[in-house]
């Protein structure tokens, strides 16, 4: 133990080297001594270490949520909306009267009275899809597919010409020119021209073809072929929202032809001179026909 203390006192200059002398290895001891007191002692310098230290460690990215792309993302989506709730057009036709609306590809349709129909102009050249509540003639030019869907059953055509009712309980397709194919609940039709498929209350009803070339309706007329009297006064009053009274009338005979739908004096004068008539008007809605006999 002493000789380890003398050691390091000689290491630290306290005693001299002839106090070591005869031991072992003091020649290299000493060489030691000389050349580790060469050395310089590395400088310690707290703050520079710990900027190093600021420096090399991981860096956390911070996301920004940046607002300005997010208002414009909600304006664009705001501006989409808007667009399709106001570019979807929407016409209803008023009773006794009919209205024409032109579609933006050209196909024009008809509307019966008291009838609406819309569609959606802003996307009609991906989607010529268009709904009907009531009843419209079509004239639809070729192109995509188009559809007139009602409460009641649907209709697809490509290019053709066709009238659909869709009242109550009674959905009514024709078709005059091309085909059309119409589905009612799990049923699907193929009409081609001249033909027409009725459903009434849920059941379908077998129908001769029709030969006209448009509805009579949209020519503003009623043609009638052998019915009674009855009949046709029954489609007189549903064309003018009138009450007729033909009690005092015989009405066993038969009657053929043509009634004006927008002509109401028109319309009894042709019955009148057919049935040999006459007739007289108590108020703007109620007509009373009286034999000619009485006049």
């Amino acid at each position: 133990m002493k000789k380890k203390y003398k050691l390091a006192d000689w290491l630290d200059d306290k005693i001299d080297s002839k106090d070591l002398h005869g031991e072992k290895g003091l020649e290299t001891l000493m060489k030691i001594k000389h050349y580790s007191a060469q050395l310089e002692k590395p400088e310690f310098s707290k703050a520079e270490v710990f900027e190093e230290i600021k420096s090399n460690r991981p860096t956390v990215k911070k996301i920004k949520f940046n607002w300005s792309i997010a208002a414009s993302i909600f304006i664009i989506l705001g501006v989409t909306s808007l667009a399709f709730l106001f570019s979807v057009k929407d016409f209803t036709s008023q009773l006794n009267t009919q209205e024409t609306v032109l579609l933006p590809d050209q196909s024009k349709v008809i509307l019966a009275e008291d009838t609406r129909f819309q569609f959606n102009n802003w996307f009609w050249s991906f989607d010529r899809t268009t709904q009907l509540s009531g009843q419209a003639y079509f004239e639809v030019k070729t192109g995509d597919t188009f559809i007139v869907k009602t409460e009641l059953g649907e209709v697809k055509v490509l290019g053709t010409r066709f009238d659909v009712y869709s009242r109550d309980s009674t959905f009514k397709v024709i078709c005059y020119e091309g085909s059309v194919k119409v589905s009612f609940k799990n049923s699907k039709e193929v009409l081609k021209k001249g033909q027409f498929v009725t459903f009434q209350n849920g059941k379908k009803i077998e129908q001769s073809n029709v030969y006209e070339d448009q509805p009579e309706w949209v020519t503003k007329t009623s043609q009638f072929k052998n019915v009674s009297l009855a009949e046709v006064i029954q489609q007189l009053e549903k064309d003018y929202q009138i009450e007729v009274d033909i009690s005092q009338v015989s009405t066993n005979k038969s009657f053929t032809g043509t009634l004006p739908t927008d002509s109401l004096s028109l319309a009894l004068e042709i019955l009148s001179e057919t049935y040999q008539i006459d007739f007289t008007v108590i108020n703007e809605n109620r007509i009373i026909f009286v034999n000619d006999e009485q006049r």
